[in-house]
C-alpha cells in the first residue's frame, strides 16, 4: 500500500495543538482532538451577482456586499436617472428616487444612511442628498459644484475630493451631516478617481489629470493628503472599496477598459484576480475581502453585478473512519 510519505515525501506529524506556520497543504494529526487536519488557501474570486434593474454608467455606490446601494447614473441623455436600488446580497430592488436627477456623482455611507455628492445634471451640481433607507432628503450644498467627483466616509462624516469643473480640481471638502467645509487639497488635481476609507483616513486612487492617467494614490489624515503607493495599472473611471489600509481598485480605463483588480495594504498595491467583465464608469461598495462592483460601460451600459471574495485560509478537519 502506498503511504502518505511515499506520495508527498513527508510523514504525517503529530501535534498536541495546531501549528501556526509551514503547514499549508500539509496534513497533521492533532492528538488533543484526535483528528487529522489540513490547511488550505483559497484564492480571490469574482462571482456573478444579481443584475441591476436599470443598466447604467456613471452611477454612485455605497454600503456593503450584502447591503449595497446604487443611485443616479447616465442612461442615454442628460440629466441621467434618479433611480436608487438596494442590494441584499443576491438581488436589487427599487428604493427611493434621488431628489436631483444626476450622473457622475460620488457616494458614501451605508445602505440605510447613504450620501449622494455632486455630479452633473445639465450643468455641474453641488447638490448633496441623504438617504435613510427609503427616501432621499436634501443636505448642505458642496462649496464647489463639480462632476466626476470621488467620495468616502459616512453620512455624518463624509469626504468629497477631486472632480472636474472646467478642468481637473484638487479640492477636498468635509461633511458633518449638515454642511461642507474645505479640507486639504489633493497633491494631484484629478477627475474620475476612486475613493475608500473614512473622513479622517481616506484614500484617493486613480483618475485623470486632463493629460495623464494617474498611478500614485493619496492618503488623507483628516486635514492633509500625502502620497501613497502607486497602482500597477494607472487608470480612471474605476471602482473602489475598503479602507485606507485595505482597499480594492477594480475596472476603469485608459485607452482600453480594464478588468484588473488590485489590493492596497496601506503601502503598496498588488494585483489579484480580475473581474469577469472589463468596464469603466462603474460603482463599488464593501470592503477589500468582500466587495461589490456594479453597473458601468463597455460597448454599452451594463446592469452586471460582480461580488469579490478575497483570498483566505481555511482549516478543514478530517476524522478517520472505517469507511
Amino acid at each position: 500500500m502506498t503511504t502518505y510519505k511515499e506520495i508527498f515525501g513527508k510523514y504525517v506529524k503529530n501535534y498536541s495543538s495546531d501549528p501556526s506556520s509551514d503547514i499549508e497543504g500539509q496534513i497533521w494529526y492533532n492528538s488533543t482532538s484526535g483528528t487529522f487536519k489540513s490547511q488550505i488557501s483559497l484564492g480571490a474570486v469574482w462571482a456573478a451577482g444579481g443584475n441591476l434593474g436599470t443598466a447604467r454608467r456613471l452611477l454612485a455606490g455605497s454600503g456593503t456586499q450584502t447591503a449595497g446601494l446604487a443611485f443616479g447614473g447616465f442612461i442615454t441623455a442628460d440629466p441621467g436617472t434618479n433611480s436608487t436600488e438596494e442590494y441584499d446580497g443576491s438581488t436589487w430592488t427599487a428604493g427611493g428616487n434621488l431628489g436631483t436627477t444626476r450622473h457622475a456623482l460620488a457616494g458614501a455611507g451605508i445602505q440605510t444612511a447613504g450620501l449622494a455628492i455632486g455630479g452633473f445634471t445639465t450643468a455641474l451640481s453641488n447638490a448633496t442628498e441623504e438617504y435613510d433607507g427609503s427616501a432621499w432628503t436634501g443636505g448642505g450644498n458642496l462649496g464647489t459644484a463639480r462632476t466626476e467627483i470621488a467620495g468616502c466616509g459616512l453620512q455624518t462624516a463624509g469626504l468629497g475630493f477631486g472632480g472636474y469643473t472646467t478642468a481637473a480640481v484638487a479640492n477636498t471638502e468635509e461633511y458633518d451631516g449638515t454642511s461642507w467645509t474645505g479640507g486639504g487639497n489633493l497633491a494631484t488635481a484629478r477627475y474620475s478617481p476612486a475613493g475608500a476609507g473614512i473622513q479622517t483616513a481616506g484614500l484617493c486612487f486613480g483618475g485623470y489629470t486632463g493629460t495623464t492617467f494617474t498611478a500614485p494614490s493619496e492618503e488623507y489624515d483628516g486635514s492633509s493628503w500625502t502620497t501613497g503607493g502607486s497602482l500597477n495599472n494607472p487608470r480612471s473611471r474605476l471602482g473602489g472599496a475598503g479602507i485606507q489600509t485595505a482597499a480594492l481598485a477594480f475596472g476603469g480605463r485608459t485607452t482600453v477598459d480594464f478588468s484588473a483588480t488590485e489590493e492596497y495594504n496601506g503601502t503598496s498595491w498588488a494585483t489579484t484576480t480580475s473581474m469577469t467583465t472589463a468596464r469603466r464608469y462603474l460603482a463599488g461598495a464593501g470592503i477589500q475581502t468582500s466587495a461589490l462592483g456594479f453597473g458601468g460601460f463597455n460597448t454599452a451600459n451594463t446592469a452586471a453585478t460582480e461580488e469579490f471574495t478575497g483570498a483566505f485560509t481555511q482549516d478543514n478537519v478530517k476524522t478517520i473512519t472505517t469507511s
